[in-house]
């Protein structure tokens, strides 16, 4: 239990703790905090997503990096990014056939 944040009945007998907002808000610090090149936000409706920051451009190629990804909760998105970051480190400039010079 988190000591910090008030939690039991009010006076009226209804429950007063977190909620679904403030524990989306404590995700997407966190996911912030460990994925800091990616944008993260939660939508009830939709579910969590991210986006590159910074000057990254898109590429429309097969194989480019991704620039938008989401997923129905915090986790599957941190799984997301963590493959993202794998996949760059493997391959810089995406996983595609064409070759720069």
């Amino acid at each position: 239990m988190n000591k910090s944040w008030p939690q039991g009945y009010d006076e009226r007998g209804a429950w007063r703790g977190m909620g679904a907002a403030e524990l989306a808000d404590a995700g997407i610090e966190a996911l912030g905090e460990i994925f800091p090149g990616w944008r993260i936000w939660a939508d009830l409706g939709t579910g969590w997503h991210a986006c590159r920051r910074g000057g990254f451009i898109q590429d429309y190629h097969q194989g480019a990096p991704a620039f938008y990804v989401h997923a129905a909760s915090a986790g599957k998105l941190a799984v997301q990014l963590r493959w993202q970051e794998a996949a760059e480190a493997h391959a810089p400039y995406g996983c595609s056939r064409r070759i720069t010079a």
